[in-house]
């Protein structure tokens, strides 16, 4: 394992661009993936690894038997001083390993043939992640990010969603307009004010889409202009609203509930269910409210 100390590396170098940069991300087609759980995914999906990067002190029998393992694949391993590492970590107190992963960025899509999750300006990481394992755990394949919300592979998204990159078909959307020809079938808005209860709403069976804003502001203008229908959740009287990410597994799991009801009970073609990273701890820290 090869040791980097100094901040002058220009490997290191490069890795610091990634934490700091979205737009590094996107260039350079690279992003940093810490955790445990987050590189065994990465790893179980043959996503394309590049490098590890051990904290030096790092300790563990899961710490040493994953940099064993990718080391046994050809991954070039470095082993960093703590202030190096933690200059690139997205948490305070990980595991002491980040995984340099491939980013796979997908043309806007045009007619799916299943349901999809659009994010309309949902800026806070943490709630990004979270929406992403929550459609992974719903089975919705496809989601949608536009203008204003976190960038879909920054570190902290990729560690907060603890694996659903791997799991799931995403795209960056540059206009909610663009949503009509992504998606054939009815959008729905979830707002904290419409009338109709996601328990009363008639849901197709075929494909539709799902439209998610950010605290304070709601859906944008654009993204309204694209809804057919509007949801809201009933709560009880003393709670306002919800999290962005509680609210989105809401509805699609009351989504994923009446389409295996219409199936026997199976998993419907729409969706590819199963529960999702049971173990894996949250990382939402709140930021983006809906109701």
């Amino acid at each position: 394992m090869k040791s980097i100390a100094s901040e002058a590396n220009p490997r290191y170098r490069a890795w610091l661009r990634l934490a700091e940069s979205p737009r590094q991300i996107r260039l350079s087609g690279r992003t940093l993936a810490e955790g445990i759980h987050v590189i065994e995914a990465a790893r179980a999906a043959a996503h394309p690894i590049e490098a590890l990067l051990v904290r030096r002190g790092a300790q563990g029998q899961a710490v040493e038997r994953l940099a064993a393992q990718l080391a046994h694949e050809g991954v070039a391993c470095y082993e960093l001083s703590p202030a190096l590492f933690d200059r690139l970590s997205p948490v305070e107190r990980g595991a002491g390993l980040i995984a340099v992963i491939a980013v796979t960025h997908t043309p806007e899509p045009r007619d799916l043939a299943a349901d999809a999750l659009y994010l309309d300006g949902v800026q806070d990481p943490g709630n990004v992640g979270a929406l992403l394992r929550v459609a992974a755990a719903a089975g919705v394949r496809h989601v949608l990010a536009g203008p204003g919300t976190a960038a879909l592979w920054a570190p902290k998204v990729v560690r907060a969603a603890q694996g659903a990159h791997f799991a799931l078909a995403l795209y960056d959307v540059a206009d909610p307009a663009h949503l009509k020809q992504a998606l054939r079938g009815p959008w729905f808005g979830a707002d904290a004010h419409a009338a109709t209860s996601l328990w009363e709403v008639a849901l197709p069976s075929a494909p539709i889409g799902w439209i998610f804003g950010a605290e304070g502001r709601g859906l944008s203008a654009a993204a309204r202009a694209v809804c057919d229908a509007y949801v809201t959740i009933p709560m009880a009287s003393a709670v306002e609203s919800l999290n962005v990410a509680s609210a989105a597994a809401v509805c699609l799991f009351e989504r994923r509930r009446r389409l295996l009801s219409a199936n026997g009970g199976r998993v419907h073609p729409l969706g590819e269910g199963g529960a999702f990273g049971k173990n894996a701890p949250s990382q939402s820290d709140g930021g983006d409210d809906v109701g």
